[in-house]
């Protein structure tokens, strides 16, 4: 038998027993510590770093740690592996704090109530000696009387059915569900239910998970919960999962427990903030991208990541709750909106029911930027869509003191002409580190100030926060004594570098579907900005650095969470699932990754902000 030890987290308090040779990383994963994590416990990106204040634990070498930090203690958690009874102290540079998440969205509205679930309320004939057809034959002439024929009572519900029908003399509620155009029973309760209809929409994000409680009956969100997706400790991105999935031992059943586990902690807190049981929702929409949706489902997502990047499925039919472990009334169903390809997937599908942009004359471009960015360009007779590598820079990772948006993140910067440095953080906290838009507000502050040239170089002009550091040149933001970390907070020129890859790979995807259907910037008559990132960013800042089209800002409509609200449109109104198909139907995805046209687009933004200065006018004068 395995032999046990004891390992304990600080400052949380929280224990665990776990097998003698576990890592820290899988300890805190079971403990339900978060440590920071971006690589999936590779020892690649080194942001898990933890201190030994107890215990005797093993360690790898590893050359991620620079010198200060060794000297200090630091190790990996993810490379760290205990022997005995150990006592963990997590910086705070280390811990998910608590999240800024993005829950509101402004969106299309649902003309007509016509929801995927209905109630229907119905009055029997008690049995007699001469009335003596059995119940459920009973149940189905009242439906008939009411013309609703052909239904379906599966084996499970008519178990209890007897006593159901006679608690409340013969007078009982039929839950119905479209499921693809078939409407199925539900869920059948004694007495008149029809005053209480309720269903939840999701949006399966790969960092974070927001969950919309919806009153069926008049179309009201009655709550929202969000909560980081649980699988971030297994990694930041998609890939980084989907290597989880497929190489680690019970990879994949970790990845679905994780995410389902999420959902159903956020849905257990509505409902019992709204006074409802489970079973008393019997809908769930949801939308993610394709490996979430894959993840969320337990498919095995391997294909994605490998020419010529096959999916499982993008449409996927409707599965009962039971089947996917989601804890609502076990009979009702859960539908995942349908995805393009392996990386435009269905929160993209829900973004555009969310803009309409596919029943519209105009030509729009859609930007979604959070861990991945996606694009789609055209309007209600075409579409093109694509996707690029985004997320890591603009959500902590490749950023020495980059972090995610989180309690005591840096989110606004700017600069006095002498590059004093003035910020604001999530939650008015002393900083813990810098986040994507505030990233994005420090660049351009240095850019605008002569600070950073067009190459992402920094220009010594005489401040002491331009400073020589171990990776070159680097800029303070914030000094040591003002941060929760006790650490200079710098920016380095290969944090810049980064960005620009980053920022060019976005805006690369962009002009490459508009050169692909012949058109120019100047042509948009729409540019909607989807997703978290995208909705706190400064439009005018993310221009100076050529991240956004430089378009006239009365075109840009942030529309927030599209992914919640698309999600929320097919909920509410049983048409927009044709709605969706038919999006993905007319949509064309283009693989940037073998597109040649890409390279050369990508290679042209490489530079703030663009190596054509023509299609950004209002930056010219920062360069010239």
């Amino acid at each position: 038998m395995s032999e046990k030890v004891i390992v304990k987290f600080l400052p949380d308090d929280n224990e665990i027993e776990v097998k003698k040779g576990t890592s820290i990383m899988e300890a805190a994963i079971s403990a339900g510590v978060y440590i920071d994590s971006i690589c999936g416990g590779r020892g690649r990106c080194g942001k898990c770093r933890i201190l030994v204040e107890k215990g005797s634990p093993r360690s790898e070498p590893t050359d991620i740690l620079k010198k200060g930090d060794l000297d200090k203690g630091y190790l990996l958690a993810c490379e760290t592996f205990v022997e005995d009874d150990t006592q963990i102290m997590v910086p705070e540079e280390s811990r998910l704090g608590l999240h800024q998440i993005l829950k509101s969205s402004d969106i299309e509205v649902v003309a007509e109530l016509n929801p995927l679930v209905r109630k229907e309320y119905v009055e029997l004939d008690p049995p007699t000696l001469e009335d003596n057809i059995s119940d459920l034959s009973r149940l189905e002439r009242g439906l008939e009387e009411k013309e609703i024929c052909d239904t379906c009572v599966s084996l499970p519900l008519l178990k209890n059915f007897s006593k159901v029908l006679r608690k409340e003399d013969w007078k009982v509620t039929l839950t119905f569900a479209d499921a693809g155009g078939v409407s199925t029973v539900v869920d059948i309760e004694s007495g008149n239910t029809t005053d209480d209809l309720h269903g939840i929409a999701v949006d399966i994000g790969t960092t974070t998970v927001v969950v919309e409680l919806v009153d069926l009956l008049t179309g009201e969100v009655l709550d929202c919960e969000a909560d980081y997706n649980k699988q971030v400790m297994f990694g930041e991105d998609v890939l980084t999962r989907i290597l989880y999935a497929t190489e680690e031992e019970d990879g994949l059943p970790n990845l679905k427990k994780a995410i389902v586990g999420t959902i159903n902690y956020l849905i257990g807190i509505l409902a019992k903030r709204n006074g409802l049981r489970r079973r008393d929702i019997h809908f769930m929409t949801a939308a993610g991208n394709t490996t979430m949706t894959h993840l969320f489902l337990g498919l095995d997502p391997a294909q994605i990541r490998v020419d010529p990047y096959i999916p499982v499925a993008n449409n996927i039919p409707f599965v009962r709750a039971r089947e996917t472990g989601i804890k609502i009334n076990g009979h009702g169903y859960v539908y995942c909106l349908p995805g393009r390809s392996s990386y435009v997937g269905g929160d993209i599908t829900a973004d555009i029911l969310s803009t309409g942009m596919h029943k519209k004359d105009e030509l729009a471009l859609l930007i979604d930027v959070g861990t991945n960015g996606e694009v789609v360009l055209g309007n209600k007779d075409w579409m093109v869509s694509a996707s690029c590598s985004a997320g890591p820079a603009f959500e902590g990772g490749e950023v020495d003191f980059g972090i995610r948006a989180t309690t005591g993140a840096i989110e606004r910067v700017t600069l006095t002409p002498d590059l004093d440095v003035k910020y604001q953080t999530i939650g008015n906290t002393k900083p813990k580190g810098i986040c994507g838009s505030g990233l994005i507000d420090l660049l351009a502050e240095l850019f605008m100030h002569g600070a950073m040239n067009k190459a992402g170089q920094l220009e010594p002009n005489g401040s002491k926060r331009i400073r020589d550091g171990e990776e070159g040149k680097e800029f303070v933001f914030v000094w040591a004594k003002d941060t929760k970390i006790d650490k200079d907070m710098v920016v380095t020129e290969v944090d810049i570098k980064n960005i620009m890859r980053t920022k060019a790979a976005v805006f690369a995807a962009c002009s490459l579907l508009l050169k692909s259907m012949d058109r120019k910037f100047d042509e948009l008559e729409r540019l909607y900005v989807a997703g978290g990132f995208g909705n706190y960013l400064d439009v005018r800042k993310s221009v100076y650095l050529g991240l956004l089209p430089d378009v006239h800002t009365d075109i840009y409509k942030f529309i927030g969470n599209g992914a919640v609200a698309g999600s929320r449109l097919v909920l509410l109104d049983s048409s927009k699932l044709d709605e969706a198909k038919e999006i993905v139907r007319k949509m064309t995805y283009i693989e940037l990754s073998v597109n040649p046209m890409f390279y050369n687009e990508f290679t042209s933004a490489l530079f703030f902000p663009h190596t054509d200065l023509d299609l950004f006018p209002s930056a010219k004068e920062l360069v010239l």
